[in-house]
């Protein structure tokens, strides 16, 4: 009798997590989905997820130079953010600073963001070259 309700509570707690689960609400769904929705927000912590989440689904079909312009708008808000730009607009700008562990982190992101763009960088139309070139240049002067 015991071992029967130890079941049925099992079964009950398993369903119910399930259940929960499935309530889980995505950011996006697609990749050009989270990719409008990033540059649709100024703060850099969620431009970053979004952009996350957009390489995540990415599909061919989606276009290599979309995904090399998202890495690349990945790598700046990557970049912006280690140094403690977090994007919020208003009265006051909100800026922040981090451990350095968590900037060689954000930094190492970026860097392999970039390094990954690297082979296509001829893709990039010029304001995209002069941004690559920029983040390049900044990810090799700075020591976090």
């Amino acid at each position: 009798m015991i071992k029967t309700w130890i079941l049925i509570a099992s079964l009950c707690i398993g369903f119910c997590v399930f259940a929960q689960e499935g309530n889980v609400k995505k950011i996006c769904s697609s990749f050009s989905d989270c990719s409008s929705k990033a540059e649709k927000t100024d703060i850099h912590r969620k431009k970053i997820q979004l952009y996350d989440e957009a390489i995540a689904n990415f599909k061919p079909a989606d276009g290599e130079q979309k995904r090399i312009s998202v890495l690349l708008k990945r790598a700046n808000s990557l970049i912006k953010e280690a140094n403690g730009d977090t994007g919020y607009k208003g009265e006051i700008a909100l800026k922040v600073t981090h451990k350095p562990e968590y900037k060689k982190q954000q930094f190492a992101k970026a860097k392999e963001d970039l390094s990954s763009i690297e082979s296509s960088a001829g893709r990039l139309n010029s304001d995209e070259q002069l941004l690559y070139e920029s983040l390049k240049s900044e990810i090799n002067t700075e020591t976090p």
